[in-house]
C-alpha cells in the first residue's frame, strides 16, 4: 500500500519538474532568439494544470482533508468548507490556464479571464478561511494576522499601480483587475494566521500569491508603464512557479502526528 502512495506522489513531482524545466527552456528560446515561445508557456501550464487536478481526485483523502481544517479553525461560530477549497483550486487553475493562452491573443480578454481567476481564488481560499469578519475577533491572534494583512496589500497596491503602471486613461482599464490580484493576495495571507495548520500549507499561498502580484505587475508595467522594470524575463517563469505553489498547498496538510492526508 504504501508503494502504491508512493508512486501516486512521484507523478505530481514528475509532471511538477516538468513544468520548471519547460519554462526555463522557453525562457532560454525567448533571451536567445528575441521570440517568446508560447506553445512552451502553455505547455508548462498544462503540467501544472493536470497535476493538480491529479492531486485533488487520485491523492488527497477528502474527509482527512476536511476533518483537519475543521479541527484547525479556532472560530466557533464560523463553518468553513473545505471541499470548496480543493474544488475551487482545480477550478481556477484551469481557468488560469484558458486565460494564458487567452493572453497571447488579446490583452484584454486575457485580462477579464484573470480577472475571473482572482475572483474563483478569493473563493477558493474562502473555503479554509474566514470571510467574516465580525467574527473573527473571537480569536485575537488571527485578528491581527488578518489587520496585517489588510494593511500591507492595502497600502502596497495602490502604491504599485500608481508608481509603476498608471500612465493616463488607458491604463485605468486595468484597475478592477488591480483590486482582484490584491484581495486575493490579502485572502491567501488570511491563512498564516491559522497557526495549527502546518507550515508549508500555510505559507505556500503566501509565496504564490506574492510572485502573482510580481508578474502580473511586470505584465501591466510592460503594457502601460511610463519606464519599464528590467525584468521582463520573469514574468512566465514567476507565473508557473506561483501557480505551482498555490495548487500544489493542497498537498501539504498535515494531521496532528505530522503525517500528510493522503488516500490509502
Amino acid at each position: 500500500m504504501r508503494n502504491k502512495i508512493s508512486v501516486k506522489v512521484i507523478i505530481p513531482l514528475i509532471l511538477s519538474i516538468l513544468s520548471i524545466i519547460t519554462i526555463i527552456i522557453a525562457e532560454i528560446f525567448h533571451q536567445i532568439y528575441d521570440s517568446k515561445q508560447v506553445f512552451l508557456i502553455w505547455t508548462a501550464s498544462i503540467f501544472v494544470t493536470i497535476s493538480t487536478i491529479f492531486i485533488r481526485l487520485f491523492l488527497i483523502d477528502i474527509e482527512k482533508f476536511k476533518q483537519r481544517i475543521n479541527d484547525t479553525n479556532p472560530l466557533s461560530r464560523v463553518s468553513l468548507k473545505p471541499i470548496r477549497f480543493l474544488n475551487f483550486m482545480v477550478i481556477s487553475m484551469i481557468l488560469a490556464l484558458i486565460a494564458t493562452i487567452a493572453l497571447a491573443f488579446d490583452f484584454i480578454i486575457g485580462m477579464l479571464l484573470y480577472l475571473v481567476t482572482q475572483i474563483a481564488l478569493i473563493y477558493t481560499f474562502s473555503g479554509v478561511v474566514a470571510l467574516n469578519f465580525s467574527k473573527i475577533k473571537e480569536d485575537s491572534r488571527l485578528q491581527i494576522n488578518y489587520l496585517v494583512a489588510m494593511i500591507f496589500w492595502i497600502l502596497l497596491i495602490p502604491l504599485i499601480y500608481f508608481f509603476l503602471i498608471f500612465n493616463g486613461i488607458e491604463s485605468l482599464v486595468v484597475v478592477p483587475y488591480v483590486i482582484a490580484i490584491g484581495s486575493m493576495a490579502c485572502v491567501s495571507w488570511f491563512g498564516f494566521g491559522y497557526k495549527n495548520r502546518s507550515l508549508m500549507f500555510r505559507l505556500m499561498p503566501i509565496i504564490a500569491s506574492a510572485l502573482f502580484v510580481f508578474s502580473d505587475t511586470l505584465i501591466g508595467n510592460a503594457k502601460f508603464g511610463a519606464f519599464r522594470i528590467p525584468l521582463g524575463f520573469t514574468i512566465d517563469i514567476t507565473y508557473v512557479f506561483n501557480v505551482l505553489l498555490m495548487s500544489h498547498s493542497m498537498l501539504f496538510l498535515k494531521d496532528k502526528e505530522g503525517r500528510y492526508l493522503l488516500k490509502q
